[in-house]
Parts: structure tokens; C-alpha cells; sequence
């Protein structure tokens, strides 16, 4: 699921900056020892307020260690590291000192246990102030994130977190580390919280975020969560691929309306497009079992349009469903006027909508869609709702999303049959763009 992704790229990168930064200058003290052994009266006060500082033969090697770290001479550091180690009765202040370039020295060779160890011996005393503790935490972050030591990485960003780091960078490699964990509830947990605060802040969640946000629900089978963060994934980041995703978790929504399913294909033809055999067979014959024999046979013409339907196994089960609705599609074409004029007599609109309907499949555009409003405001009995949403994917396919959203406002807070929400909220979403 994780590639290389912007947290990462950010933990790979991170220990090399943060190395250079981890130490401050280690300046030697030039006074003579007799000098540091007698100061005199008047000095004293002054003396005691004066910064710490480190003697010569520990400073020298310090500063020679921060010079070779910047050029990445690890090995030669390490010796200078190690000499400087040697000086007998060093002073707090030195191994203060000492433990910041050895901090610096691990995170270059990637031992995040020495870095820790050094992080803990820096922090000692009066030297290291709370603003300096971020990056190093940071950089700790980083070394275990990358050793793919993940229960180090979240225990050491909440560390940093304590310390008041708040870099977003380091929010996305908690998540990170909770799901490479396979702690999926935290990491859901977490995740929720990012996009949540981003959409509260009017801005658009980052599209990695919400691709772990519903991995992870789908892997706790959290199906509500999964199919929400989804529904957000298709609102900022609309593509095909996402589209197809959320409408194949409507296709499995339990107890789907059976007389639904034909409006699910429209979305979806719409949205993502019908992708295989399977798709442009099952909506033919679903639009043949409506009446609807016209778009049928316009259905199978854009599949053998787009190579997908070809001679196969069911070449057969292929052709007979090819030929039948070529010829029912013809008698309707027929007899289409006629029937026109029939239905503008009936109290009911049903008939009126469908004809309607079938000139819209014959790009009779704007007498299709004035026939259907006529029916809609006469009145259908049956299946009215379904009605309107069979209008609203004409809308949709004429680029007039402000008729269709009027329209989709009339079906909301439906839940009969069951789907319609579903489909309602899609198409809202489908027409945001």
C-alpha cells in the first residue's frame, strides 16, 4: 500500500539534516590551567555567570569531529569522538557536550539506540532547552522510522509531540508507522483526525492519508468507515479508479433493490465507466427487462465500440443478446411517434417518461427531456423516484448539474429502495466536479 510516499521521503532524509544540527560549536577554553585555578575576587561573580566552557585537548577533537561529520567522514569522526572520550575528569558541561557530537555521530551511522542513549545523557542538566529538544527527537524519529523499528518510531513521536513539535510530517509517520505495524485502529484513529482537521480548516486531506485511512477500515472491516473515507477520497481526489472502488461497494450493499440496480449502472457508466463483458452484458440485459430496448442496444454498440465485447467463450449467449436487442430496439424506434402521442393521453406520465427516455438514446436531446418533465409534473405513480433519477444521469450526460442537483434535492432523506441514498449522494458528488 505505502510506496515512497512524503513521510518517508521525509524519515530518509531527515537523520542526514538533523545531523548536522544536532551538536552546537564545542568552543575551547583558552585560559591557562593556573589561570582556571586561581581566579581573583573580583573576577569571581563575573566568572560564575560567564557560559560553560571546554577545555582545549576535549574541545579541539569535538570541533575536528563536527567538521569531519560535515563532510561525511564518519570513520575519522568516530576516532576524534573517541579521543576526545579518553580525557579524564571531564566536567558536566564537557559531557554535555560530548554526548551532543556522539548524538550526532550515531544518527550519520544510523544507530538510533547510541542516538537515544546520547539524546538522554545530552539532556542532563541546565544545557539542552526545550527548543532544542525537537529536532533531536525528530532525528531519533527518523533513525528508527527508517530501521523499520515502528513501536520505537510511535514512542519516540509522542515524545517529540510532548516536546511541542507539531510538524505534519511527523503526524503522517505516526500514522505510518501505527499501519505498517498493522495497528490498524490506531492508525485509523489517527488518520481520521488529519483529514478531519483538514476539512474543517477548508482544505483538501492529503490523498495519501485517506488511501491508509481506508485500507485500514477495510482491514478492520469496518465497512461504514471504509465506504465514508472513500465517499472523501472520490470528493477531493475524483478518479475512475476510486469511482469504481466506491460504486462496487454499492453493487455489494446488502438487500440493493433489485428495480435500483439498472440506476446503479447509469451512475457508474457515468462515473467510471462500465469496465468488462460482464458490466455491458448485465446492463443490456437489465435495460431489456425494464422496457428500455433502445438503450440496450445502445449499451452493447459502446461495448463492441470499445473491444470489449468480442467473439469468446459466450459468443453465443453473445449474439442472441446482441440480436434481440437490435430487433426490439428497431420495433420501438418504430413505433416510437405513435406511442408518443398515445401517452400524452394516459393520466399517469410512466409511459410519457419512457418514451421520452428512448429519443433521449436517439439524441432527440431537448424533446426527450421536455417530455420528461412533462411526465414528472403530470405525475407517475410508480416508481417516481426512480423516475427523477433516470433524469438526473440525462442531466448529467447534457452538462446541466444544476438541473440535476434541483432534481436530486427533491429524493433527499429517501432511503426506499433501498440504495437510493446511496445513489442520490453519489450523484451529488459525481456533479462537484
Amino acid at each position: 500500500m505505502i510506496e515512497k510516499n512524503r513521510a518517508l521521503r521525509w524519515a530518509l532524509a531527515c537523520s542526514v539534516i538533523l545531523a548536522t544540527t544536532w551538536v552546537q560549536p564545542a568552543h575551547a577554553q583558552s585560559t591557562t590551567g593556573a589561570q582556571r585555578a586561581a581566579p581573583s575576587p573580583a573576577s569571581a561573580s563575573s566568572a560564575a555567570e560567564a557560559p560553560p566552557t571546554v577545555r582545549p585537548e576535549i574541545g579541539n577533537l569535538l570541533l575536528d569531529a563536527q567538521r569531519l561529520l560535515a563532510e561525511k567522514n564518519n570513520a575519522q569522526a568516530a576516532a576524534k569522538v573517541q579521543a576526545a572520550e579518553a580525557v579524564a575528569d571531564k566536567t558536566p558541561y564537557e559531557l554535555h557536550i560530548l554526548a551532543r557530537v556522539k548524538g550526532a555521530l550515531a544518527i550519520a551511522m544510523g544507530d538510533a539506540d547510541l542516538a537515544v542513549q546520547q539524546y538522554e545523557l545530552a539532556s542532563q542538566g541546565p544545557w539542552l532547552k526545550p527548543a532544542d529538544k525537537v529536532p533531536r527527537l525528530q532525528a531519533i524519529v527518523a533513525l528508527y522510522y527508517n530501521a523499520k523499528n515502528y513501536a520505537k518510531a510511535i514512542e519516540w513521536i509522542e515524545k517529540y509531540q510532548q516536546a511541542g513539535g507539531d510538524d505534519p510530517a511527523m503526524k503522517m509517520a505516526l500514522a505510518q508507522s501505527y499501519y505498517l505495524k498493522a495497528d490498524y485502529a490506531n492508525a485509523a484513529k489517527a488518520l481520521a483526525v488529519e483529514v478531519g482537521n483538514a476539512i474543517a480548516a477548508g482544505k483538501a486531506p492529503d490523498e495519501m492519508q485517506l488511501k491508509l485511512l481506508i485500507d485500514s477500515r477495510v482491514r478492520l472491516k469496518d465497512e461504514a468507515g471504509s465506504v465514508k473515507a472513500l465517499e472523501t477520497m472520490v470528493q477531493y481526489y475524483p478518479s475512475q479508479a476510486t469511482w469504481r472502488a466506491l460504486i462496487a461497494r454499492l453493487w455489494a450493499k446488502p438487500q440493493l433493490a433489485a428495480r435500483l440496480q439498472m440506476d446503479v449502472f447509469r451512475l457508474q457508466m457515468a462515473a467510471a465507466g462500465l469496465t468488462d463483458e460482464t458490466d455491458y452484458t448485465e446492463m443490456a440485459t437489465l435495460a431489456l427487462q425494464e422496457g428500455s430496448a433502445i438503450e440496450a442496444n445502445k449499451v452493447l454498440e459502446q461495448g463492441y465500440k470499445a473491444g470489449v465485447l468480442v467473439a469468446g467463450d459466450k459468443a453465443r449467449e453473445l449474439k442472441r443478446l446482441t440480436d434481440k436487442a437490435g430487433k426490439s430496439a428497431t420495433e420501438d424506434q418504430n413505433t416510437l411517434e405513435k406511442d408518443i402521442v398515445r401517452a400524452r393521453t394516459l393520466p399517469d406520465g410512466h409511459a410519457l417518461f419512457n418514451y421520452g427516455f428512448n429519443l433521449f438514446q436517439l439524441g432527440q436531446s431537448e424533446r426527450a427531456v421536455a417530455l420528461m418533465e412533462q411526465a414528472l409534473a403530470k405525475g407517475i405513480a410508480r416508481n417516481g423516484d426512480l423516475a427523477r433519477l433516470r433524469l438526473v444521469s440525462v442531466y448529467a450526460k447534457l452538462n446541466q448539474p444544476e438541473k440535476a442537483v434541483e432534481l436530486l434535492t427533491t429524493l433527499a432523506g429517501k432511503v426506499e429502495p433501498i440504495g437510493l441514498d446511496d445513489c442520490v449522494r453519489y450523484w451529488k458528488l459525481f456533479l462537484r466536479r
